[in-house]
């Protein structure tokens, strides 16, 4: 069993995320743990007791070492894989400060899972293994097309 499914199998988890922009490019975070390798947004699971601003203000401090103001919410996605299962809440960010630098995910305890960081424009995105995109970046033709979905986005 991977330290992934250790943590989070076989409970729902709920995670909050920002749609990040600098001009037309998206902030993506690149997760490595074991055989695992993601590019997605910046986010994470919500704590108990944290609203979900606080809980997204925190996952950017983490992640990105940036301070952001969320702004409204997008869409959602469901992910199940068994024994994974969460729901991901997709919010705009406004605007934010600070310079992004490679920050931590202390979720997986223990464990430096964040390799890397970029803002990506579609050309720089079309360059990454599509097994290794946040599913919502797999059938986009420009990153900023996010900002447009509502609802359920599969």
């Amino acid at each position: 069993m991977s330290k992934i499914e250790e943590e989070f199998g076989n409970k729902i988890r709920i995670r909050v995320n920002g749609l990040c922009y600098q001009d037309d490019k998206i902030l993506l975070v690149k997760h490595n743990l074991e055989d695992y390798k993601l590019w997605a947004p910046p986010g994470g699971g919500l704590v108990f007791g944290e609203t979900i601003e606080e809980s997204l203000k925190r996952e950017f401090r983490e992640e990105t070492c940036l301070d952001v103001i969320p702004g409204e919410f997008l869409f959602y996605t469901e992910f199940i894989k068994q024994p994974l299962h969460a729901i991901e809440l997709f919010y705009k960010i406004e605007s934010f400060t600070g310079e992004p630098s490679i920050g931590t995910d202390p979720e997986i305890k223990n464990v430096t899972i964040i390799e890397d960081m970029d803002f990506f424009n579609q050309e720089m995105l079309s360059m990454i293994p599509n097994d290794e995109l946040h599913s919502i970046l797999k059938d986009i033709n420009n990153p900023l097309e996010l900002l447009k979905f509502r609802g359920d986005k599969k």
